[in-house]
């Protein structure tokens, strides 16, 4: 037998019908639907009785007997009527099927919604529109039902639908192909399978994961987490062709599956050959499966506690439905199977492995933003424009989502006084409401998840250019870095929110582990892989160990992470922002050193930063009587009286986000592009002398996504003058104040590249240089050997004489060291011989 395997005996079937029963594993398409009209079925049965012909997977002897009907479908027979009374049970359960599809029907033929509208009941018309919308109706529907209006509506058919799914269910699926049939006025065999996807389960039935127990096996429940692995596609069998293997036979025979198990004819009866069947694979009826991996979210896990993880198997239309670090809600039957410690042999394991068969999957959506639309749209040619409309389509669009897109469409176009639009200002205030001022960092941050245009990889250069902005977020303690971090997770579409001292290489891009069912190795994602179209937050980025961080460099700028590990060598998508923070190595940001100094990270990597901004704690007293009195306002009472709700409520904003990244693709306007062009110039010749560098390409490309997402804040489809103006002053506010030489206090970026500035670049050189002509005139006097303090007594005397700083201890021995290391000289303790 297969795993999952049920060890009850399966009954013998009713009124000599040969049909397996409901399905085991709920979620595939072949297993919903019981197959009625096999050899061995009554022959006299009305065509609606009879299901679509089609392998499924059982768990009792025989199906639910299917009621008969009269034309209109409503009128029971005095047979029907009979069974009711004599109490015609499902075998195993107190389920009485006539009273289970009494209820069913009443409710798909009764159910109304306040908005609907009609003489059809809500479900009649939703049956109606997904046949009108299948363009082939043999592969049947997927029809969702919402297990709140079930409640609703009869609450003991909702109870029995959650208590035993493994034998309501089908019934549900039976009794919809049988309306379906009826209300089309089609054929039998024209109508494929008919799936119920219960979703939207009560509270009580919710479990988290650490709270799932045996009371709870063979019973319909919902979960949330995070998908942190997703199997490859596997087949799974649902009837197998078995040929005779002696010469002059070549008999076929047909075993559909049952009770998990495909037993192999023993006798051919055409030849009367024993043990003579091969199993033919290439005509044998196959279903896809995939495995995934759900974690428990991390605002569930309790203190101190590790995140539980528990295995979700999918069928047919949810394959690839999701991916790693997808945030869902499973809706499914919780099932326990018994594991053989060695497959050589047939006894099993008294502990179970247990897993979850999902009947249907659901995002969720609520507190979260959206993912962006694909590049692959951009490709096939232009982005949609929101003049067209199409997030107001009905035939695409949920009545509900189209109330939201007007609402955020109406809270764009609001103005002030003045008729300036007031989104901007709105925008900020209602960003982490609970901090004090830091409007430019919260605006830079807004620039973050809004993102810029994305943009169609070229076909000849298979290069991306990225629309997501980086930002780092470094200064003195206390000044709110992890609460905007936080803030800005949970408005994130996908992330993962990480520190930097507990993240590893490995944690960051990919690992390897064994398939615990296949035995493969497979890759399982990381933080950076996690986070694709997202934003992975790491907080305290500078205590980041030197290997992890060498792996944001590529994730960084290509967008991507490159594993070669045991035998698996592959590229995988990081299309993540990065939102870091940091803090100085002295624990307090000494405004008289570079921020490269300041905090402990690679000089390369500063550069891939579109802000970096510096939030310092500067003593103020009326700047830190307003902080003190807005910190106690939020836990007096007199305060609570006196504290104002933001202007956009938390959920409005979540959906303001996620309609700009999904909807609104700014385009560069010819006034804009010059508008970039001369900023772009202007900030290049901020330097006094031609080898100091103030800007970058890097930095041309960075004032792209700013003036993009800054268009996108106000729903705009074009980037204006004025957006390239406000990105320029974003830019200089946040990153060029960081790239200011503390010595001479213009603008460097050599700080970025190389870690030191030009003017210290230029004393490290005279340094040398004045080192190496004393080594040359005591190689030229004739007494090459010296002592370390009298060069450097002779070095501060020359500066001394010339009135300039004199070379400090670290200064002269960097200087001793790139001698030596040139062959200038060799140092012996504390003399140094000249060569």
């Amino acid at each position: 037998p297969r795993s999952g395997a049920s060890p009850l005996p399966s009954p013998t079937g009713v009124d000599g019908l040969a049909t397996p029963a409901p399905r085991s594993v709920v979620g595939s398409q072949a297993a919903r639907t019981p197959r009625l009209g096999s050899p061995g079925a009554r022959s006299d049965a009305p065509s609606s009785r009879r299901g679509p012909r089609i392998a499924h997977r059982g768990f009792l002897g025989s199906p639910p007997r299917s009621a008969h009907r009269g034309p209109s479908g409503r009128e029971q027979d005095e047979d029907f009527v009979d069974a009711a009374e004599d109490g015609n049970f499902i075998y195993g359960t107190d389920i009485n099927e006539i009273t289970v599809v009494r209820g069913f029907l009443k409710f798909l033929d009764e159910f109304r919604l306040p908005e609907t509208e009609g003489p059809r009941s809500f479900y009649i018309q939703q049956l109606h529109r997904l046949w009108e919308e299948c363009t082939q109706k043999e592969r049947g529907i997927k029809f969702p039902i919402s297990a709140d209006h079930v409640n609703t509506f009869a609450p003991a058919l909702y109870q029995q639908m959650v208590n035993f799914p493994t034998e309501v269910i089908p019934i549900f699926d039976r009794e919809l192909w049988s309306l379906s049939v009826r209300l089309l006025n089609a054929e039998p065999e024209a109508l494929g399978v008919c799936q119920v996807q219960v979703h939207t389960l009560l509270a009580k039935d919710s479990r988290i994961m650490r709270s799932m127990n045996p009371n709870d096996i063979e019973k319909l429940m919902s979960l949330k987490g995070i998908v942190i692995r997703v199997s490859d596609l596997m087949p799974d069998m649902l009837a197998a062709v078995f040929r005779c293997t002696t010469e002059d036979c070549k008999n076929e025979v047909s075993v559909p599956l049952s009770h998990w198990a495909i037993e192999e004819p023993t006798r051919c009866e055409l030849c009367g050959a024993t043990h003579s069947f091969q199993v033919v694979h290439n005509d044998s009826s196959f279903a896809d499966k995939q495995l995934l991996k759900l974690q428990e979210p991390p605002e569930l896990v309790p203190d101190g506690e590790t995140p539980q993880n528990v295995a979700i198997c999918v069928y047919d239309d949810l394959v690839d439905s999701v991916r790693p670090g997808d945030r869902i809600e499973v809706t499914g039957i919780y099932k326990a199977v018994p594991v053989r410690p060695n497959t050589n042999m047939r006894q099993c394991s008294s502990v179970y492995r247990t897993f979850v068969d999902a009947i249907s999957i659901v995002a969720e959506k609520k507190g979260r933003v959206d993912t962006p639309a694909d590049e692959h749209e951009f490709e096939q040619g232009k982005p949609p424009r929101l003049a067209d409309q199409p997030d107001l389509d009905p035939e695409h669009i949920p009545e509900d989502e189209i109330r939201w897109n007007k609402k955020v469409r109406e809270l764009a176009t609001q103005k002030d006084a003045d008729g300036n639009l007031e989104i901007m200002r709105k925008l900020v205030q209602s960003f982490a409401p609970s901090i004090y001022e830091e409007d430019e960092v919260k605006k830079g941050l807004l620039c973050q998840l809004f993102g810029g245009t994305p943009k169609a990889a070229g076909v000849t250069s298979k290069g991306r250019c990225r629309p997501e902005i980086n930002t780092l977020l470094c200064g003195d303690p206390s000044t709110a870095k992890s609460q905007l971090l936080q803030y800005a997770f949970k408005l994130a579409p996908r992330g993962v929110y990480t520190s930097g001292k507990g993240s590893s290489a490995v944690g960051l891009t990919a690992s390897i582990n064994k398939d615990p069912t296949t035995g493969d190795l497979v890759l399982e994602s990381g933080a950076l892989v996690l986070s694709d179209r997202g934003v992975c937050c790491i907080d305290e980025f500078d205590k980041m160990d030197d290997s992890a961080r060498a792996i944001l460099h590529e994730a960084m700028e290509q967008q991507t992470v490159s594993v070669a590990k045991a035998g698996i060598v592959c590229s995988l998508n990081a299309r993540c922002s990065i939102l870091a923070s940091a803090n100085p190595k002295e624990s307090s940001y000494d405004m008289k050193q570079s921020v490269v100094e300041n905090i402990h990270l690679p000089k390369n990597l500063m550069s891939r930063f579109d802000f970096i901004w510096l939030m310092l704690d500067k003593r103020n007293k009326d700047m830190d009587s307003r902080l003190a009195t807005h910190l106690v306002s939020m836990y007096s009472v007199a305060g609570m009286k006196k504290h104002r709700e933001p202007p956009i409520d938390a959920e409005l904003f979540r959906r303001y986000i996620s309609f700009a990244r999904r909807w609104v693709f700014p385009q560069i306007s010819d006034p804009a592009a010059e508008a970039l062009v001369k900023g772009y110039l202007d900030l290049r010749n901020q330097g006094t002398t031609k080898g100091t560098i103030t800007a970058t390409p890097r930095i041309l490309e960075t004032l792209v996504r700013i003036s993009e997402s800054l268009a996108k804040m106000e729903l705009r489809e074009e980037v204006t003058e004025a957006d390239v103006v406000e990105a320029i002053r974003l830019l200089q506010t946040a990153t060029y104040a960081a790239a200011t030489d503390p010595e001479t206090g213009l603008v460097d970026f050599d700080q970025f590249t190389v870690g030191k500035s030009r003017k210290q670049r230029e004393r490290e050189r005279e340094i040398a240089t004045m080192l190496q002509e004393i080594l040359a005139e005591r190689l030229s006097s004739g007494d090459p050997y010296t002592s370390i303090d009298g060069v450097k007594q002779i070095m501060n005397e020359r500066f001394g004489e010339r009135k300039e700083q004199l070379a400090t201890d670290a200064e002269f021995m960097s200087a001793l060291r790139d001698c030596e290391q040139q062959g200038l000289c060799r140092r012996q303790g504390k003399t140094i011989e000249a060569r």
